[in-house]
């Protein structure tokens, strides 16, 4: 049974939509890679070139949408950009020595800490930036998720 190449695009663009939350895997750079190398076997006749710009677009913000909402979120939450960027990277060391829980406690332990020593007398403020910056560490892989698959769908809509 021959497989199609927009049928491999498309299980490609799925798994990558899948591999969001997985860390370290540049899924929306490797989703507009499959797009443009679908549009380069067809000789850039399908998808049209609205629609292979609208997806590589869209892939390379999924890209970009999962570090900016930790950032986001926790500058949302008071915490300074600072203590947020040292928390990821933190949690990234953490995340090769205990798992993705290390990730969680690096970026939320970090924010805690660095908020509680600004001011100790106020334990609630420190922990609620350091759960803002968690919940930005889950969101961005959320997000992500989310607009990769609509370029799945709109990638399959497109050229099937």
């Amino acid at each position: 049974m021959p497989f199609s190449a927009a049928g491999i695009a498309i299980a490609l663009l799925v798994v990558w939509t899948a591999s969001s939350f997985v860390p370290f895997v540049p899924s929306g750079v490797l989703a507009a890679l499959t797009v443009v190398g679908y549009a380069y076997s067809t000789g850039f006749t399908e998808p049209g070139l609205v629609a292979l710009l609208a997806l590589v677009l869209v892939s390379l913000l999924a890209s970009a949408a999962e570090p900016a909402s930790g950032m986001v979120s926790g500058r949302l939450g008071g915490a300074s950009a600072r203590s947020v960027a040292v928390g990821t990277l933190v949690g990234i060391a953490l995340l090769f020595v205990v798992g993705p829980v290390g990730l969680v406690v690096g970026v939320g332990g970090t924010v805690f800490l660095e908020s509680l020593s600004e001011n100790a007398a106020e334990p609630r403020v420190a922990l609620r930036r350091s759960v803002y910056a968690v919940i930005g560490v889950f969101a961005g892989s959320f997000v992500q998720a989310v607009l990769l698959a609509g370029v799945a769908v709109g990638f399959a809509l497109a050229v099937l």
